[in-house]
């Protein structure tokens, strides 16, 4: 029976489940026979890497639409596959296919944000950091028994930063500076021109992703992230309330113009023409 992507999810957002080492594999075999049964290089390219992504395809294209019944994928059996691609010695490919799948979706996102206009740009980041954020838990707990055997043991790292520093390397390292010189201009002069909660979620989720983000550019992620900027001292207070005292003025005056212009549609709506 299949699991949904709300089930798998138990230790994330998503509810991650993680399987029972006693479970068995969708056809009714054990899965420590089905991992002592033969696998080819032939079986590995032709059947099992096939299936497995697919799935992945699946999960890449991010959370389904309110309307959507039934899994996004067949957990057991994708989770089996991949168990069993490990214990047949097929670990090294298995990882080499995941990242190089994984790499060249990214790079077709990458492209579509760097073609992205500045005033959408903001959006469209969040966008595609939620959708990444979401396929990565679900693709994770899939090959869980190759984190554990060859990306933890051989390669002293752990499948989440694998995938969290190709996302980073292919989609967002590109468009940083961009990315951060937009933010810092729309806080200073069109402030509330971006939903609150869309910002303040692009930013804290680059830090989650990369916490060299936040070291970068400080003065930007300092204003959403606590402890990014070093603690004040005496001499800086006098600063730090100008500063205050100029938001302040800016976010005021915003507001008046905001209230005036829409007392003024409702003025004009209400004369008779």
């Amino acid at each position: 029976m299949g699991t949904t992507m709300e089930e798998i999810a138990g230790d994330s957002a998503q509810g991650l489940k993680s399987p029972s080492s006693s479970s068995s594999a969708a056809d009714g075999i054990p899965r420590r026979l089905l991992a002592l049964t033969n696998m080819t290089s032939e079986d590995y390219c032709n059947t099992y890497w096939p299936q497995l992504r697919v799935a992945i395809d699946k999960l890449l294209e991010g959370p389904p639409p309110p309307h959507h019944l039934g899994p996004v994928i067949e957990f057991e059996p994708m989770y089996s596959a991949a168990y069993k691609c490990v214990c047949q010695q097929h670990s090294e490919a298995l990882y080499n296919d995941l990242m190089s799948h994984i790499e060249r979706h990214f790079v077709r996102v990458a492209i579509q944000l760097q073609n992205e206009d500045e005033s959408q740009l903001i959006d469209h980041c969040f966008y595609v950091i939620h959708r990444a954020m979401y396929s990565l838990d679900g693709i994770i707990p899939v090959f869980t028994y190759l984190n554990k055997v060859y990306v933890s043991a051989k390669l002293s790292s752990n499948l989440r930063t694998e995938l969290q520093s190709l996302f980073c390397r292919t989609v967002i390292d590109p468009i940083i500076d961009k990315l951060v010189a937009i933010v810092k201009q729309t806080t200073e002069t069109k402030p509330f021109s971006v939903a609150p909660q869309v910002m303040a979620s692009v930013i804290k989720n680059l830090h989650k992703l990369d916490p060299n983000y936040s070291q970068k550019y400080p003065q930007v992620f300092a204003g959403y992230i606590p402890g990014v900027l070093p603690a004040m001292r005496e001499h800086e207070l006098s600063s730090y309330i100008d500063e205050t005292r100029e938001l302040q003025a800016t976010l005021r005056q915003f507001w008046i113009t905001s209230n005036a212009q829409g007392r003024k549609r409702c003025l004009d709506e209400e004369t008779p023409s």
